[in-house]
């Protein structure tokens, strides 16, 4: 890939336009995919290569003397790219780390964070503007930064599942306390409540990388779950119980006229919960088909079917409802 030296100048005095911009970037960004006949150097021919580059520079700009508005204009054009070429050599020598990405926020001014919040007492969807789908947990806060090209970045307190939207040259990064989550496109849940001891990343598909704040990296696979313990800083992976279920988790149920207590077992062992059910309620039937859907979707469905309203206080959940008797008359 090539730039016209005309855009570099425009770019290094701001003078460039939004597309140019995005073109000098992903020129710069070129250099890491591409092979280019320098990186298989050893390390100390790498450095002898920058120094000579540098000593180049030199030699060049010592004869050069500036009599005019015009020529100093030149000369800091030109100093400037040569700049940026070292820097570019030096960048591009540098071991590749991740050190950066838990400390990335920071940068961004609050303004460009569109906030969501779920101060119901259900699981809230929302859809990001990547296209990828949340589900928030009550009482959970997430922000998403709007203005960054390079990353999807997120801030998360509470408890969340995530259906990332693949994509392989914009990484999703979540960042929750001291604990950084980054996957390119899958789906997991993010429990991560400031007040507790621990937080936890739960894998349902794809791979998922989690970084704590000493930037130990570990990388966590379906039914597998990494443990952060906030005091000591430590990462930990366990298996998940294979033949157990979550509240992420997808099911299809089919119900043909069941009442509605034997249609409340069938989603506590479907989805490992706790539901309570009010007395007038036992009376309705339902009949319906829900195929791979998640937990927030069935009850939302029931719910509206028999004109209940469903709350969730911690793992307990909560289905109210006047009844059907007046149907069943």
């Amino acid at each position: 890939m090539k730039l016209n030296q005309e855009i570099i100048k425009k770019y290094l005095n701001n003078e460039c336009s939004e597309g140019e911009q995005v073109l000098v970037e992903a020129w710069y960004k070129s250099f890491e995919n591409n092979p280019d006949g320098i990186s298989d150097l050893l390390d100390n021919e790498r450095e002898e290569l920058i120094q000579r580059v540098r000593q180049n520079i030199n030699q060049k700009i010592k004869p050069i003397q500036i009599y005019s508005p015009q020529r100093w204009v030149w000369y800091a054009s030109g100093m400037a790219a040569m700049f940026l070429i070292v820097i570019g050599l030096s960048f591009y020598f540098a071991p590749k780390t991740n050190n950066n990405l838990s400390r990335i926020k920071f940068d961004i001014p609050l303004s460009d964070w569109a906030k969501y919040e779920n101060s119901s007492a259900k699981i809230l969807k929302i859809s990001l503007p990547d296209g990828s789908t949340v589900w928030l947990q009550p009482k959970t806060q997430l922000s998403y930064n709007q203005s960054d090209r390079v990353y999807r970045q997120v801030n998360l307190r509470g408890e969340a599942f995530f259906e990332v939207k693949r994509d392989e040259v914009r990484p999703f990064l979540i960042y929750s306390g001291k604990m950084t989550t980054k996957v390119l496109g899958t789906s997991f849940n993010v429990k991560a409540y400031p007040e507790t001891e621990r937080f936890e990343v739960s894998v349902v598909t794809g791979k998922v990388s989690v970084m704590n704040e000493s930037e130990k990296e570990v990388f966590v696979t379906p039914k597998q779950q990494v443990i952060l313990e906030n005091k000591s800083d430590v990462l930990t992976i366990k298996e998940l119980p294979k033949n157990k279920t979550f509240y992420w988790d997808l099911a299809s149920l089919t119900f043909d006229d069941t009442s509605m207590q034997e249609v409340v077992s069938n989603i506590e062992n479907n989805f490992n919960v706790k539901i309570n059910i009010s007395p007038t309620l036992k009376t309705c039937r339902l009949s319906g088909n829900f195929n791979q859907e998640h937990l927030a979707t069935i009850l939302e469905i029931i719910c509206k079917s028999v004109d209940a309203e469903y709350v969730m206080d911690g793992q307990d959940i909560y289905l109210k409802g006047e009844g059907c008797e007046s149907f069943n008359n």
